[in-house]
């Protein structure tokens, strides 16, 4: 690091040089390990979905933690550059200036050489908050659940501006997927969850874990989609089983239940109408559909307005959504 100094007295000049490349060293590191600290947001103003979200791929007391070391260790370098600056100042002899700076330049650089398996995990958390799904938490919000492969993304595709992959094989949805519609002045928000199978929570990998989170803190209505023709890959029985594991366990969560690939023949629905009336007013709709052919979109979109909590209106699917 380069420093200019002048002054005609050579002890005091080479007192100035060292006192003033102590002071840039530090002072560069002090605000540099700062700015990794304040650049993290607060987490205690942070929406619980993406509280939830966050604790669940890095564990906020771990980041907490690492942000706590690299502060300490910030303020640690601060008493130690202070430390050698008075050192410095005190003294007339420059071979003794020359090896407090030394000094202070060996402690603060072990000091910052400690951090560096916690500065990479943080860089990579960092990367990981650029890559969560941007999803307004104050907008009507609806989710849509089931087994891989029912046709969540093929519907989302269809009633929303969202665009996911769509294809026959099972887990194409790795991320939280979102879409929009507007009817008349207001905007519903959909989100597409990965998959999901039916196993407790811990058995859950970390995809199907960021679908149970949408289900339970984004919203109170949920699509759960059923493909009762077996081209999921999955049998009905499973799947009715996973709907009864979340009508049970998340207590304030409505249904609308969708049963599509109607396209492909007249399955036996006998055990989805056994399960509907059994859930009572839990379930606010049950509509059967084909994704693939755009039949029952607009029962699908009228339910979602009607029980979105916000004043109904009237409406007809736009040609474009069909």
């Amino acid at each position: 690091m380069k420093v200019q100094v002048s002054d005609p007295d050579y002890r005091f000049r080479m007192q100035k040089l060292n006192l003033s490349k102590v002071d840039s060293f530090s002072s560069v590191i002090d605000s540099t390990l700062e700015g990794y600290v304040k650049a993290f947001p607060s987490f205690g103003n942070i929406p619980p979905f993406y509280m939830a979200l966050i604790d669940l791929l890095y564990p906020i007391d771990d980041i907490r933690r690492i942000l706590g070391r690299i502060d300490g260790a910030r303020k640690q370098i601060v008493v130690i550059a202070g430390k050698t600056k008075r050192q410095i100042t005190r003294t007339a002899k420059t071979p003794y200036m020359d090896m407090k700076r030394a000094e202070a330049y060996g402690r603060i650089s072990s000091i910052v050489n400690a951090l560096d398996e916690d500065l990479r995990t943080l860089s990579r958390v960092r990367d990981g908050f650029k890559r969560l799904p941007s999803i307004p938490t104050s907008l009507p919000t609806v989710v849509i659940a089931g087994y891989p492969s029912v046709g969540k993304s093929q519907l989302i595709r269809a009633i929303s501006t969202a665009k996911p992959e769509v294809a026959p094989y099972p887990f194409t949805t790795h991320d939280l997927i979102v879409g929009y519609f507007t009817r008349g002045r207001a905007k519903y928000q959909l989100v597409d969850t990965p998959g999901l199978l039916d196993r407790t929570f811990e058995e859950r990998n970390i995809i199907e874990k960021q679908s149970i989170l949408a289900l339970s803190l984004l919203s109170d209505l949920c699509i759960y989609m059923l493909d009762p023709t077996g081209h999921c890959g999955f049998p009905l029985e499973p799947q009715l089983k996973l709907l009864d594991s979340l009508v049970r366990n998340l207590e304030d969560m409505r249904f609308i239940i969708c049963v599509n690939k109607m396209d492909l023949g007249q399955p036996d629905l006998s055990s989805i109408d056994e399960a509907v009336s059994r859930y009572g007013d839990r379930v606010v709709e049950y509509i059967t559909l084909s994704a693939l052919e755009g039949e029952g979109l607009e029962d699908v979109l009228e339910a979602m307005v009607l029980n979105s909590g916000l004043p109904e209106v009237s409406f007809e699917l736009d040609p474009a959504e069909k």
